[in-house]
């Protein structure tokens, strides 16, 4: 992986949570947010060889970590494993926003309810919480819909294909 392609890539995570923790921590239609951070690491690890996607996975989720009030490795652990469950699908997807829609609403819900079960394991009473479906389900919309314009542009930062020899090949 090229150099700019990796400041790139490392600059879009970090304004992605900002952009998170700062603009979406006030503007909160129906009292939920998307989860930008989660939406970048589907976005490019849809692109990335697989261990500088699992990297990019655990990058974001310690940068998440330390920006918000949770437990330090929670949204590591998350983001890397959306990471893996990307590069695990992204050969059975095309460019069809019918097939990568749906797929980012639900990488995005299990992401955002594997976070709630392991928060809830780890002593945060998150599956307690009594809008949790809503916690869930409109982020993933939200994500959803931000992915028509991420997604693109996540293909033209890093140059808009994958370079495989064959199409097993992470």
């Amino acid at each position: 992986m090229k150099v700019r392609r990796l400041i790139a890539t490392a600059a879009i995570v970090v304004i992605a949570a900002a952009v998170q923790t700062t603009m979406f921590a006030t503007i909160r239609p129906f009292d939920a947010a998307p989860a930008l951070v989660l939406l970048v690491v589907i976005a490019f690890a849809r692109h990335l060889p697989a261990e500088a996607a699992l990297l990019l996975g655990f990058g974001a989720g310690i940068l998440q970590d330390l920006l918000s009030d949770s437990a330090l490795g929670l949204w590591a652990l998350v983001l890397t494993t959306v990471a893996f469950f990307v590069l695990r699908f992204r050969d059975r997807l095309e460019d069809d926003f019918s097939l990568i829609g749906p797929f980012v609403f639900g990488v995005t819900a299990g992401g955002l309810a594997l976070f709630s079960v392991l928060s809830t394991i780890f002593g945060e009473k998150t599956l307690a919480d009594v809008g949790l479906i809503k916690k869930v389900l409109l982020p993933s919309l939200y994500n959803m819909v931000l992915a028509a314009p991420i997604l693109p542009f996540a293909t033209w930062v890093l140059g808009a294909a994958r370079r495989r020899s064959t199409p097993f090949q992470l």
